[in-house]
């Protein structure tokens, strides 16, 4: 047969326009759903998925007639010990041959029969028309004839092929060629550390710590190949049902191919989930996206995965969703205002891109993982609006770089179809009088000390004995952050036992006050059961039992933020020179630590201190009314 030149032009120009539409042939295919007995296959042409029936397990996914897997993706959760689905119920919730093939949508249901986690837990996976990928999504329910029942942390695991795969994509700065899962490692401590003992990548130790985000503005990772041209990524389009807020730090991949979604983590000192006897609860999380993509090296794939997202996140609420616990953008509300920042200590108090978040009232924010958050950025002008909201009562939330504390204002109502504003809303972020000094920028993190722009390198807590070999002597208006303030203050080796460190900062005052209150200042950004002891001039004025979030062991640089006022007789003070030491009382092992955000000394020279009114003050990172965890005061 004779094709004419014209024919092949019509070809090329149809071709052409199919790719830069973003379609194909295989895109255009109906979705298919095919029994196989103790599974299913859904295609669309585009991808195929297989899926047992029994317990949700992702047996195969293949994509260009790879198979993208090494083993089967699972979900699982940890109450006791690691739950998955089991002796599930199968259920077609969308069969795609009664919808003209537009998307099929498969579901494992397991209910509660008396063992360990009293939940029921179903898992969704849904494939679409045309889509490069599925989406899953996972609802936990807990009946209120149910007994008491918690899980720490619940998550959808699958390991990349590596014949495919080779290259780890968390974000911009975390990008890199990852060496095979039989390269042979040393395991270090904590167990999760390890150091490659040969081949090329030989003395690099590996950590899934490593590669830990802060949720807030993270919407995929995942791994790429730069022999097979493939990518497989973890899309998510919204972060409302996360636990902790926009600072917590979830797991995302790591050695061994692995790519993980987290759906609740107690990581970093965070809440996993806890239900009363007799108490309704449930909770829809995701979807999210598992996206395939091919035809790049490791820079183009991941450009397209981000572009995926941002195009995820335009689309969401997703439309084409159906279930009750997912309510569409007609059901949703949107919450706006404008945070007027008013600060007479601060000359130009900027609250640009602040977090602004809608939660509930209580626990602290940091501490919810039963309900859904939403968090936008401010404006440089304090404005904000915070769309997709699920209707309800909130307290909305503030904090901003270069402010201590938070602002917060309470009873937030947010209406589906409507918009809620809030107006102009005043910030005056409290203070205790002038301030005499101040090490450190208020940002919930260490960043700006030593160490603070290298932080994930295993043991860099052994390097301090070196750096500082007579411990952190700060000297205000001489010493600088950057160098003489180390990023954490941790144990130390002394004779076989890890002891505690003690640092002091040294002042010069013109005069001694003659009466009136000093508040000293101390916004954490993380610590791990230490015992903080504080004395100005060799009184002391506090000791308290921090919480734990283990970041500092975790190769992180904050972890669960808390601010704590600590108020003092002025007279404590002297004229000339002056000392206040940071005493970390709690050894045993090198995890105990703090890692400091920012210390203030303030002064109130006419407010009368009052030793039964005048106690230290704590917020951030715990309920109050949790008595079990509170900190104590020692004066």
């Amino acid at each position: 047969m004779k094709i004419s030149s014209l024919t092949i032009s019509t070809l090329f120009l149809t071709t052409c326009i199919l790719l830069l539409a973003g379609a194909s042939p295989a895109q255009s295919q109906p979705v298919t759903l095919t029994d196989k007995g103790r599974s299913v296959v859904l295609d669309n042409g585009v991808v195929n998925l297989e899926v047992e029936k029994d317990n949700g397990y992702l047996l195969s996914i293949h994509y260009q007639g790879a198979s993208l897997l090494a083993e089967p993706g699972y979900l699982d959760w940890q109450s006791g010990r690691d739950q998955h689905l089991h002796d599930a119920q199968f259920r077609v919730v969308a069969n795609p041959a009664t919808n003209g093939g537009a998307l099929a949508e498969v579901s494992v249901e397991q209910t509660w029969n008396g063992q360990l986690s009293p939940f029921d837990v179903e898992q969704h996976l849904v494939l679409r028309r045309g889509d490069s990928g599925c989406y899953v999504f996972v609802v936990f329910r807990h009946p209120k004839n149910y007994p008491a029942g918690s899980f720490g942390q619940s998550r959808w695991v699958l390991r990349a092929n590596e014949e495919l795969f080779d290259f780890i994509n968390v974000d911009d700065q975390r990008r890199h060629e990852m060496p095979s899962g039989n390269t042979p490692v040393k395991v270090l401590g904590p167990k999760e550390s390890m150091m490659f003992t040969d081949g090329p990548f030989k003395g690099q130790i590996t950590d899934k710590y490593q590669y830990f985000v802060d949720a807030g503005d993270h919407f995929v990772h995942g791994w790429s190949g730069t022999q097979s041209r493939l990518g497989v990524w973890l899309v998510n389009a919204s972060n409302e049902a996360r636990n902790g807020g926009p600072t917590k730090q979830h797991n995302t991949a790591h050695f061994g191919r692995m790519l993980l979604q987290i759906l609740t983590c107690g990581h970093y000192g965070a809440a996993g989930v806890s239900v009363a006897a007799g108490e309704e609860w449930s909770k829809l999380y995701g979807p999210w996206m598992l996206y395939v993509n091919s035809g790049g090296n490791p820079e183009a794939l991941w450009t397209d995965a981000k572009n995926k997202a941002a195009a995820e996140r335009a689309a969401w609420p997703l439309e084409w969703m159906q279930h009750p616990l997912y309510p569409l953008e007609k059901d949703r509300g949107t919450v706006r205002g404008q945070i007027q920042l008013q600060d007479p200590q601060d000359g130009q108090p900027s609250i640009n891109n602040a977090w602004v978040g809608l939660a509930e009232p209580s626990p602290d924010w940091q501490q919810q993982s039963k309900g859904y958050q939403f968090w936008v950025h401010a404006g440089a002008d304090g404005a904000f609006t915070i769309p997709h909201v699920r209707t309800g009562s909130y307290t909305l939330y503030a904090f901003a770089n270069g402010i201590m504390g938070e602002f917060r204002h309470d009873g937030v109502a947010a209406k589906a179809g409507a918009v809620t504003d809030l107006g102009n809303l005043s910030w005056q972020p409290p203070h205790f009088g002038r301030t005499l000094w101040q090490i450190g920028t208020p940002d919930r993190t260490a960043k700006e000390f030593r160490h603070g722009d290298d932080y994930r390198q295993w043991g860099l807590w052994n390097k301090y004995p070196e750096e500082f070999p007579n411990d952190v002597n700060f000297i205000i208006g001489q010493s600088r952050e950057n160098t003489e303030w180390n990023y954490a203050q941790v144990n130390v080796l002394k004779n076989g036992q890890w002891v505690g460190t003690t640092w002091k900062v040294q002042f010069d005052l013109p005069q001694a006050p003659k009466s009136g209150t000093a508040t000293l200042r101390l916004a954490l950004a993380s610590a791990q059961n230490a015992k903080l002891a504080i004395a100005i001039n060799g009184a002391g004025i506090d000791r308290y039992i921090t919480r734990a979030d283990n970041a500092m062991i975790r190769a992180g640089i904050h972890g669960q933020y808390h601010l704590r006022d600590i108020p003092f007789n002025a007279t404590l003070l002297k004229p000339g020179h002056n000392v206040l030491t940071l005493s970390q009382e709690a050894g045993g092992n090198a995890q105990k630590s703090v890692m400091y955000d920012c210390l203030r000394l303030e002064l109130d020279e006419q407010r009368v201190f009052n030793p039964v009114r005048d106690k230290p003050q704590m917020t951030g990172g715990r309920d109050p009314k949790d008595t079990a965890d509170a900190p104590e005061s020692v004066r």
